[in-house]
């Protein structure tokens, strides 16, 4: 029996996602991996919130953080299929529009605190030229994360992994959340 992937509008996760089956066709696993860790991490910031503790220990943009890390750990700015995966996934995202509100949306700014870390090439800046100056304050917020980029995600993937989730996280996001745990 196959199984679907969640794409844009699908609500089996009780909320809409990026997913994008036209996408997950031209790019395969790597875009379906790095859509479902986007999508999986947002799942559980979604349920954070909803918990609404004040004395969470969860730094503002933690989502952010990891997405990016995984983008950084599996795709590769210098090859041209990467950097192109990552250029679709972005105006896919942009095309959805702020109306609404998708599971992994975080992905552009993952990207966006990448560019401007140096990390991705900043010939990705066009993409991101309607974003008004708050979202260079994200990249401030994140630079902290970033001192200590190894720890912070081990702490991270730790609590990511002890954290309830239904449906469970993917296996690829276990899998990552996991090795992280183990570097740090």
């Amino acid at each position: 029996m196959a199984r679907d992937l969640p794409i844009a509008g699908d609500t089996r996760l009780g909320q809409p996602t990026v997913m994008d089956r036209g996408l997950a066709a031209k790019y395969g696993t790597r875009y379906v991996h790095l859509t479902a860790f986007a999508i999986d991490v947002d799942r559980l910031r979604a349920h954070i919130e909803e918990e609404a503790d004040p004395e969470s220990l969860w730094p503002f943009g933690w989502e952010v953080f990891l997405t990016e890390m995984y983008m950084l750990a599996v795709l590769d700015p210098a090859a041209r299929e990467d950097y192109g995966l990552i250029e679709d996934v972005c105006v896919h995202i942009f095309e959805l529009g702020p109306q609404q509100q998708a599971l992994g949306a975080q992905i552009p700014f993952a990207v966006f605190d990448a560019v401007n870390r140096g990390a991705w090439p900043d010939s990705l800046l066009p993409l991101f030229v309607d974003w008004d100056r708050s979202a260079n304050n994200l990249v401030q917020d994140l630079k902290p994360l970033w001192e200590h980029a190894e720890d912070e995600a081990a702490d991270l993937a730790d609590a990511c992994l002890r954290a309830p989730m239904q449906p469970p996280f993917a296996p690829p996001t276990k899998h990552a959340l996991a090795t992280w745990l183990e570097v740090g």
